[in-house]
């Protein structure tokens, strides 16, 4: 089956049902709930003859995780491709259409989920469909995974299956969520970044105490007050800006769609002097932000429990994500020092050691390049670190090549629909995941 014999019509329409479809599971994590949407996805490998080898565990009570394998006529290990079923919590007032309604309108399927991350499900269930339609024979096995618990903790999802079940996964390449392609982000045209590694996870909560007492009669050992100037000075000061080898080498592809003299720093952004000139324009870039330093985001206080009463206790919980390079150690001390008060207590909430860095000298990356060239002519490729964590860190931690990569191409204001109001993807995008990741898998483990 060529391309041109292909109704890509039909193919658009049988996404866009699937993708409406599978949004309306409702898989907010917590509690997550997985369980219904990983049995409609066990039914849909099977009835769409992708393959019978479907096991669903449940690592936990309601919680589904999806396991199928397509056998290899030859004794190479397999390519794993993964997709987590859980969302972030969305309120639905706020919402253009309600997240779980899966509404098609305007050219996009709306819904939780819709980037974040059903739909590389999707598009990996279509491009199989489409191979096994075809009748290749795949020399290389293929490993479908669909996990639970990503948004969380991965406790019951991706890190279960890992510490349980490696030895018979052993993949060659992991293929997850991160990057894909991107429109007017760094410059007019379109990039694509493949995440080749990604920052620790280095989650912290902070308790302050101090003094109960009246309300209407404050002092100075207020838990709250000791609390909020702890962290106004871990907030005054940001930890340095620094340039590794993966970000040097995205830099550089990023300079070839610069005017001068931008493309030419940006190509020398590993040199000391060069990196304090840009460094203010970098940093003003959320995204930039993230990529070239250590972050602290404060995301949630707890203190009191009536308006008239001082409480002893205040906390709160920071989500920091460190380079991979960085030292935890060194990190939660430079962090003590800026809370420079006994009053106030750190502990950890959760870490992720180092995940190291895929090869880009690989034949999984060289494949996306060549889908890339295929179907977005003129667009580069460039390696990313990802600023948050995804469960491809449990693979890299022990030597396996995981790879992000959405195959689809994305607008600046799409990064704001992940984890925000009005998610939703595009008929368009949809379809073009679906030919990229067919032409992807097709070259790593079919048979000519």
């Amino acid at each position: 089956m060529t391309d041109s014999s292909v109704n890509w019509a039909t193919v658009a329409a049988d996404t866009v049902t699937t993708m409406s479809r599978y949004v309306q599971f409702d898989t907010t994590n917590p509690p997550g709930n997985e369980m219904p949407a990983a049995e409609w996805l066990r039914d849909q490998l099977t009835g769409r003859g992708i393959t019978r080898d479907v096991t669903v565990f449940e690592p936990a009570p309601g919680r589904g995780l999806v396991l199928a394998r397509i056998p290899g006529a030859e004794p190479l290990k397999p390519l794993l491709i993964n997709h987590h079923m859980d969302v972030v919590a969305a309120d639905p007032a706020q919402w253009t259409h309600p997240p779980f309604s899966g509404t098609v309108a305007d050219g996009f399927v709306w819904g939780r989920g819709t980037l974040d991350t059903k739909n590389l499900g999707v598009v990996f269930l279509l491009a199989l469909d489409l191979l096994v339609r075809e009748g290749v024979r795949f020399r290389r096995p293929v490993i479908f995974l669909a996990v639970p618990d990503e948004e969380v903790s991965g406790e019951a999802g991706m890190r279960w299956l890992v510490e349980r079940h490696l030895a018979a996964l052993n993949p060659e390449w992991v293929w997850d969520e991160g990057s894909g392609g991107f429109r007017g982000l760094f410059g007019e045209g379109v990039m694509f970044g493949v995440a080749v590694a990604e920052k620790q996870v280095h989650q912290l909560r902070l308790i302050a105490r101090g003094d109960p007492g009246h309300g209407s009669m404050p002092h100075t050992n207020n838990a709250v007050v000791t609390l909020l100037q702890a962290l106004e000075r871990i907030q005054c000061q940001p930890r340095p800006l620094r340039v590794n080898a993966v970000t040097a080498e995205m830099f550089r592809a990023i300079a070839s769609g610069q005017k001068f003299p931008t493309s030419v720093l940006l190509r020398h952004l590993s040199t000391p002097l060069i990196l304090r000139l840009l460094g203010g324009r970098l940093a003003s870039d959320k995204l930039l932000n993230a990529m070239l330093r250590d972050t602290v985001s404060l995301n949630m206080l707890h203190a009191g429990y009536k308006v008239n009463v001082i409480p002893e206790r205040a906390e709160a919980e920071l989500d920091c994500r460190l380079l991979p390079d960085t030292d935890g150690q060194e990190f939660d001390h430079w962090l003590r020092a800026c809370i420079a008060d006994e009053r106030v207590s750190v502990e950890s909430i959760e870490t992720s050691p180092p995940s190291g860095v895929a090869p880009r000298d690989n034949p999984f990356y060289q494949a996306v390049s060549t889908a890339v060239a295929r179907h977005a002519p003129g667009a580069a490729v460039f390696p990313l670190q990802m600023p948050g964590g995804t469960d491809g860190r449990y693979f890299r931690q022990r030597g396996y090549p995981a790879y992000g990569f959405g195959p689809m191409i994305l607008e600046r204001n799409d990064l704001g629909r992940i984890h925000g109001i009005d998610e939703r993807i595009s008929a368009e995008n949809l379809t073009l995941g679906v030919k990229m990741a067919r032409d992807i898998i097709r070259e790593l483990c079919v048979g000519t």
